[in-house]
């Protein structure tokens, strides 16, 4: 069974699945713990991984969610 990946840092580039209360938002991180915003107010959560998927895949990315103050864990990977 494969288990979860977490980071700290997700790399440059990478896209980041965060909720804002009643939405989700994609931001792509800058490798400086920032990050800019992508997407902003998907009200389904799967409606925005669907959007974070398609554009990791797009980009070659991986992609993160949030798991707390500091810490991501990976939801989507197409980084080689």
């Amino acid at each position: 069974m494969p288990r979860d990946i977490l980071t700290t840092d997700p790399r440059e580039g990478d896209y980041i699945l965060s909720p804002t209360g009643l939405t989700w938002n994609i931001l792509r991180s800058n490798g400086d713990r920032s990050g800019k915003s992508i997407s902003v107010g998907d009200r389904e959560k799967k409606t925005a991984v669907a959007r974070l998927r398609s554009l990791a895949e797009a980009d070659q990315a991986d992609g993160w969610e949030t798991a707390g103050t500091g810490l991501f864990w990976q939801i989507t990977g197409f980084r080689k």
